[in-house]
């Protein structure tokens, strides 16, 4: 089975005024294509770092990178705005989106990006928007959803362009434990359906419907 993620002595530096921060340091990893991993560990071990890293949004400063068998480290932007379009979904803790679009022009909006031709954009959010529970509330505004609404929306923009990686930091962070639960088995159905899932928590309930846990101290893998 192809690895969705292999990382090779991956470090990350940070320059502050008390000194220099590592990060990462020395990160070993792969994950497997279709796996579901969680990544827990402390505030300030190197959890979103790399995340980060993972998803194309930051680079190491030193080691390999592989996602899907391509080396990205070395890619110019241009590339790796591409991977971000097609082959990466990113849910974040906070939703992201935009106030002055719609749900459904919220999740069209990085197929725009991604230069998907106007009838397949429609479809693909119509059929996003009925995968979430959410076909009467595409018109809707943000400020007219709840948290958990918001959620869904932001996983259907994560998942419109069908990528095969889930990046999901914190995901129901913001929730109510409810609405928590509800987004989890969201994921969780993505999951069964061949995703690769990576998702970063704090919470240990959620962290065991995970079948491998990633733990983190100290910019390094325990």
């Amino acid at each position: 089975m192809e690895n969705a993620v292999e990382m090779r002595a991956v470090e990350r530096i940070f320059q502050t005024e008390e000194g220099e921060v590592r990060a990462l340091d020395g990160i070993d990893l792969t994950v497997k294509t279709g796996e579901f991993a969680a990544i827990v560990g402390r505030s300030g071990s190197g959890k979103t770092t790399l995340m980060n890293i993972m998803g194309c949004l930051d680079r190491a400063d030193s080691g390999e990178y592989f996602l899907e068998g391509e080396e990205v480290s070395l890619l110019g932007e241009r590339a790796l705005s591409e991977i971000r379009n097609r082959r990466l979904g990113f849910v974040f803790q906070s939703f992201h989106l935009i106030p002055t679009l719609t749900a459904a022009e919220n999740i069209e909006l990085p197929l725009i990006y991604g230069g998907m031709a106007k009838r397949e954009r429609k479809r693909a959010v119509e059929n996003t928007l009925q995968q979430m529970g959410l076909e009467d509330r595409g018109c809707h505004y943000p400020r007219q959803l709840s948290g958990g609404q918001q959620q869904r929306v932001a996983i259907a923009r994560a998942i419109a362009a069908k990528p095969p990686i889930i990046l999901a930091d914190e995901p129901t962070g913001n929730l109510d434990p409810q609405s928590g639960k509800e987004i989890l088995e969201v994921l969780l159905s993505l999951w069964r359906e061949g995703r690769t899932l990576i998702l970063i928590t704090h919470d240990m309930k959620i962290a065991e419907k995970a079948p491998r846990h990633i733990c983190m101290e100290r910019g390094r893998i325990l």
